[in-house]
């Protein structure tokens, strides 16, 4: 007997429609918001996320972890019709980076044993999620850490490593129980990032080229990952400087900015205050209209942690609520009280 049962129509709609949902949000995520990388409101405590030539230049080894709740009101009522679930970003990361040799303190400049030049290396692991897509970033990393002259230091760097993109088809929701737009499919690319960095006793800046290798997910041209086709390259620029108010308190502004093509230039201005080295608060402008306010400290010169809430001004954000970022860090084999740049990230 010949099979009668007609294909769903709503099937074929319901593909078309996943498919530019992912193209409409993807694009205009990443390419409008330049976040083909993810979004960090604490990056000044954690520079070393967007610049490898800061691996080492604390002086202890330096641990970090951190996760990231963008839109957190931008779930299950995202999308009326039901089609997909959890599509607001999500970020978690791990980082980890050290010097190699004695290493007594970048300022110090007349301790005998203060080498002018070192080593850094460290590595670290990303996760992003956003809706069905997934990028799961490893990388690894070198320094080389030299004396410029006194008080003054450079660092060049380098991330090497591999991003994994992934599509889960099999978690997108439909009405039509018979709907699917298949299993999806996962690609790895390597991956590359170079950076310099500079710092003195009361300022730091640096420079990084992310996805420089500008690797295709797909041979074809068709919509890939989240709309995304062609990894292009990032460029993130950063600088800080430290005003001490008074003995107990002291003041630290502080800019990032960002440019991926043909997006325009971005930027992020910050405005930290530190009380005794324990505790900090501080407030965050981002170009998108977002306020972000922060909190954190150090206890005992060991853990570290820090707390950001972003309030999103754009329709998104009055509608759907804001933005979580926590951090936590762990400082090995702190050696004293050494002046070290982390006091003022």
């Amino acid at each position: 007997m010949k099979n009668t049962k007609k294909k769903s129509p709503y099937l074929f709609q319901m593909k078309k429609y996943i498919l530019l949902l992912l193209s409409v949000f993807g694009a205009g995520l990443f390419v409008a918001q330049a976040q083909q990388k993810p979004q960090y409101s604490q990056y000044m405590l954690n520079n070393y996320l967007l610049n490898p030539a800061v691996a080492g230049t604390s002086e202890y080894y330096d641990i970090k972890a951190g996760y990231r709740d963008q839109w957190s009101g931008f779930k299950d009522n995202a999308d009326p019709s039901g089609a997909i679930t959890n599509v607001a970003p999500r970020t978690f990361y791990l980082t980890a980076h050290a010097h190699l040799g004695q290493h007594i303190g970048p300022y110090r400049g007349k301790h005998r044993n203060e080498p002018k030049n070192f080593h850094g290396i460290g590595a670290m692991v990303v996760a992003d999620k956003t809706a069905i897509t997934s990028v799961t970033s490893y990388y690894v990393s070198y320094a080389f850490n030299m004396k410029m002259a006194e008080n003054f230091r450079a660092s060049l760097g380098a991330f090497v490593g591999a991003q994994q993109f992934s599509l889960d088809g099999s978690k997108a929701r439909t009405k039509d129980p018979l709907s699917t737009i298949g299993e999806g499919f996962t690609k790895t690319v390597p991956d590359a990032t170079i950076g310099a960095w500079l710092y003195g006793t009361q300022w730091y800046a640096g420079a990084s080229s992310h996805q420089v290798f500008q690797n295709k997910l797909s041979n074809d041209g068709s919509v890939s990952i989240a709309g995304v086709n062609k990894l292009s390259a990032h460029f993130f620029a950063t600088a800080g400087y430290m005003f001490k108010a008074s003995k107990d308190f002291k003041i630290i502004p502080s800019v990032l900015v960002k440019y991926v093509s043909p997006a325009p230039l971005s930027f992020d201005i910050n405005l930290k205050t530190r009380y005794k080295e324990m505790v900090w608060v501080g407030a965050s402008y981002r170009q998108d209209g977002s306020l972000v306010f922060l909190v954190g400290g150090v206890v005992k010169n060991l853990i570290e942690f820090g707390y950001a809430f972003d309030y999103n001004t754009s329709a998104i954000g009055k509608n759907y609520a804001s933005s979580h970022e926590v951090l936590v860090g762990v400082r090995l084999q702190p050696q004293g009280r050494v002046t070290s740049p982390s006091d003022f990230w």
